[in-house]
């Protein structure tokens, strides 16, 4: 790994503060947003599933399980702040600075370096294609895959280049903790193999090494599918087998792209004699291993933007690698970065940030309308129809504002064609 003197060392911790405050920039409408819907979910998992006496139920929940860190951090946030909308937004942006961070600490592999790690990791943290992650609470499982498998392969980098077993067995322990996020986390034995594109020789210590790895992952994906009849993926059409993956994978892996990684492209192109084709091929290689665990989603024809979280480095190093014989320009260098700035940010401000907004009305209503109905000290009990959503988000939506008992809230899960908005009413016993 590279050696950090200690001036060096203050001057890319400043670095990579300013590029983390810069980060913050897409995403401070984000921190005004009322709790969408699915957020109240995550609340409840936090609260049903969090504390130690409930661990062993979690463990024979086939989803939840696979999401076991974010209900530990949900339990604890609450825990300490109660339930607050304005926490559990600031907390999703801290931990997409952290992960900027993890991108930035990439550079101590010399194969990368600082020059390139640091630029990735302004233009991932800048990047909208998956605010979805960093917005919606209810997405925290993504970042947090995100920050152990990212920890992971640094982990492993660093036994690679230096051989201390310690770096190693830390490695192992983090990626047991990206399996406790995400499903996702299994693409990291195939990240952890693309150190063989610069030394391509050690392919007999690669695997070796990464054989507990791929044990771990088959153990994983067995359980999950033994399992299958009550894991709601399995049985609600969110994911299907079939070759629908090929144009799924072309949709997702072109809107990733966008006009900044085909400009990337052409820059590589015109710059092509003297580009390190390896790091392009370790870019390249990265997107289609952290999209494949979600290409054969069935409801959508591209993998969704919350999805993309992990996927999208990739072409974060691939732009780096394309625009460092620009840097050498400090003009060109800010008006790129203006330029890019600005299209993220104003894209997330004034167009997603409506669209946020109006999956939060439909719960946001419904607490509003029980307001009028319900105080805390009238414990009469709610009916609520025509939700569009679970029935547990109104269930734990209204128990959370009202402060009544959920057994006193039931929802009808019939609708019919008169419904044009949820309703809410008194019960009277």
């Amino acid at each position: 790994m590279i050696a950090v003197q200690p001036r060096q060392r203050g001057r890319l911790v400043a670095l990579t503060a300013f590029v983390c405050l810069l980060c913050t920039l897409p995403y401070w409408r984000a921190l005004t947003l009322p709790a969408i819907s699915d957020t109240y979910l995550q609340v409840w998992a936090g609260r049903h599933y969090g504390p130690i006496s409930q661990w062993s139920e979690l463990a024979a929940d086939a989803l939840y399980r696979c999401r076991t860190t974010s209900i530990w951090l949900t339990a604890v946030t609450e825990s300490i702040f109660g339930f607050s909308q304005p926490i559990l937004q600031l907390e999703s942006l801290l931990l997409h600075l952290l992960n900027v961070c993890l991108i930035a600490a990439l550079g101590r592999w010399s194969r990368i370096g600082f020059q390139l790690s640091i630029p990735a990791a302004l233009l991932w943290g800048l990047n909208e294609r998956h605010h979805e992650a960093v917005i919606w609470y209810a997405a925290l499982p993504e970042q947090l895959v995100f920050f152990f498998v990212i920890l992971t392969v640094l982990l492993w980098l660093e036994w690679w280049q230096n051989g201390k077993v310690h770096f190693y067995w830390a490695s192992l322990t983090s990626f047991v903790l990206a399996l406790l996020s995400k499903e996702s986390a299994v693409a990291v034995c195939a990240l952890i193999v693309l150190p063989l594109l610069f030394e391509p020789k050690r392919y007999r210590q690669l695997l070796h090494a990464a054989a507990p790895y791929f044990f771990l992952s088959i153990t994983y994906f067995a359980f999950n599918f033994l399992d299958r009849s009550t894991n709601l993926h399995w049985n609600d059409g969110t994911f299907r087998i079939g070759w629908h993956f090929l144009p799924v994978l072309f949709n997702s892996t072109a809107r990733l792209f966008s006009v900044w990684g085909i400009a990337a492209i052409a820059l590589l192109v015109y710059n092509r004699k003297t580009v390190e084709w390896r790091i392009v091929l370790f870019a390249l290689a990265w997107i289609p291993i952290c999209l494949a665990p979600y290409v054969f989603v069935s409801y959508m024809p591209r993998v969704p933007s919350r999805h993309v979280y992990l996927a999208s480095l990739g072409v974060a190093l691939l732009i780096s690698v394309a625009v460092r014989p620009l840097l050498q320009s400090r003009s060109t260098v800010l008006l790129l970065l203006g330029l890019y700035l600005v299209s993220n940010t104003g894209y997330i401000w004034f167009y997603k940030h409506n669209q946020f907004v109006e999956r939060a009305n439909v719960t946001e209503h419904l607490i509003r309308d029980a307001k009028l109905l319900s105080t805390a000290e009238d414990q009469r009990a709610l009916q609520v129809s025509c939700f569009p959503l679970a029935p547990e988000i109104a269930v734990i939506a209204l128990s959370q504002h009202l402060g009544l008992a959920e057994s006193r809230i039931s929802v009808d899960k019939t609708a019919s064609a008169s419904c044009l908005k949820p309703q809410v009413q008194l019960v009277l016993d």
